[in-house]
C-alpha cells in the first residue's frame, strides 16, 4: 500500500515539476493538482475498500508472526472467552 501511494505521489511531482517548469498558469496546476488528487482516489478506491478491515481476527492477525495467542492476549480475556455466553 505504501508503495503504490509513493508511486504516485513521484509521478505527480514529476508531472506538476515540469508544468510548473513550462511556466504554466497557476489555476491550471490548481486543476490539475485537483483532478490528480481525485484520480488516484478513485484508483485506490477498490483497494482501500476490498484490503482494509475494521476487525480483524487475532489468529489472522499471528498467522506470520513467531507468537501465540496465549502470548499476546491478557489471560482475562482467554478466561472470558472459554467460559459459555450464559453464565456470569
Amino acid at each position: 500500500m505504501a508503495g503504490f501511494y509513493k508511486g504516485l505521489q513521484s509521478a505527480g511531482a514529476a508531472v506538476f515539476w515540469r508544468l510548473d517548469g513550462l511556466k504554466t498558469a497557476y489555476n491550471i496546476m490548481f486543476a490539475a493538482t485537483w483532478a490528480t488528487c481525485a484520480a488516484s482516489l478513485l484508483i485506490a478506491a477498490p483497494i482501500i475498500f476490498i484490503k482494509i478491515k475494521d476487525t480483524t481476527a487475532i489468529e489472522e492477525d499471528l498467522k506470520f508472526s513467531d507468537e501465540t495467542v496465549d502470548e499476546v492476549v491478557a489471560p482475562q480475556v482467554l478466561e472470558q472467552k472459554q467460559q459459555p455466553q450464559g453464565e456470569i
